[in-house]
């Protein structure tokens, strides 16, 4: 399992449940330059920066199912 890219105040220690694409060119179609993995705390924190900052929301996908 992935561990989260998370590092103001630090490293974070938590395993990644999200996947995000960082990708060249058109969103959705561009080539994928690489992946980012992120807890949720940090997968959180960038979509709220990307939402103030008026820009498009992340591309991102859940790792691991949500138990309930």
């Amino acid at each position: 399992m992935q561990q989260c890219e998370g590092k103001v105040g630090g490293i974070c220690r938590r395993p990644a449940t999200w996947k995000q694409a960082v990708r060249a060119g058109q969103r959705g179609t561009g080539r994928i330059l690489l992946h980012s993995y992120w807890c949720d705390m940090h997968a959180d924190a960038i979509v709220e920066k990307r939402r103030r900052e008026w820009l498009a929301a992340p591309d991102m996908a859940r790792l691991v199912a949500e138990t309930t």
